[in-house]
């Protein structure tokens, strides 16, 4: 069987390959395998790809069921075996290969001086974490979006949401998640607000949270930020004109994804 790339630009045609590398990179995590990339992040890609579409998910695991057995079947479980971690080191590569894709790019800022909500999805389409955006839009905009107007950084936080799921939700942080249910970051996305505020219940059950104290520590969580924030942009003593600060967005692995100037006047 060939093994086709599962990068850049996949589709729902792709989506069985995409689930045959998450089967095979856990396969090779059992075996004791060490390798660069892990089952969650091939599992993440495929909930994007399908948008997390049960009937696919059901369609990947009969094509790929299928299709192990009746290589077992034709070469024998010790062949399975090798072609299974092939598969995985193959797998493996090309998402190393695509993380590293150009994140030499400059990247483009918009009018409120953060990353524009074009280069936040190409940074979560090319390392896969969306968990890394959300965190970066509840730094910049720790009150939420302004109620009367558009924000498309806090419109794309919506659709990520939907995308990657409940499952996806429970990789983000605390501070993401508290924050996100307790603002305003997006215009009109219900499907966005249940699953949300669904992962936010949960975690108040786990920590054994009150409504008032989740709703306290997220408030003290975005003063936080906008106190750093203004510390960030302040001018420092003695300076003359203009300054500019070099930033970097890194994802979950502390590899560093895209860099981008926040110029002071």
């Amino acid at each position: 069987m060939a093994i086709v790339s599962p990068v850049a630009k996949a589709s729902t045609d792709d989506s069985e390959l995409i689930y045959e590398c998450a089967l095979a990179l856990d396969f090779a995590a059992r075996k004791g395998v060490q390798l660069p990339v892990t089952s969650a992040r091939a599992m993440t890609h495929f909930s994007e790809v399908t948008r997390n579409d049960p009937a696919l998910l059901r369609q990947a695991k009969q094509m790929i069921d299928a299709s192990w057995k009746d290589y077992k079947k034709q070469n024998g479980s010790q062949e399975l075996d090798k072609y299974v971690l092939l598969v995985a080191q193959d797998c493996a590569d090309l998402y190393v290969e695509r993380a590293a894709q150009p994140a030499e790019q400059q990247a483009e800022m918009n009018g409120l001086g953060t990353l524009s909500a074009a280069s936040l999805r190409a940074h979560a389409d090319r390392t896969g974490d969306y968990g890394a955006v959300a965190d970066y839009l509840v730094y910049h905009y720790p009150f939420g979006k302004d109620l009367f107007k558009d924000n498309a950084d806090g419109d794309l936080l919506g659709k990520m949401i939907v995308e990657v799921g409940a499952s996806g939700l429970r990789r983000w942080s605390d501070e993401a998640v508290y924050a996100i249910a307790n603002k305003f970051y997006w215009q009109y996305n219900p499907p966005a607000t249940r699953l949300i505020f669904a992962e936010y219940q949960r975690r108040m059950r786990m920590q054994r949270h009150t409504e008032a104290e989740a709703q306290r520590w997220a408030q003290r969580a975005a003063d936080d930020r906008a106190a750093q924030a203004r510390q960030a942009n302040a001018k420092a003593v003695g300076s003359l004109g203009n300054g500019c600060e070099n930033r970097k967005l890194i994802d979950q692995r502390g590899v560093v994804t895209a860099t981008y100037s926040v110029c002071r006047r």
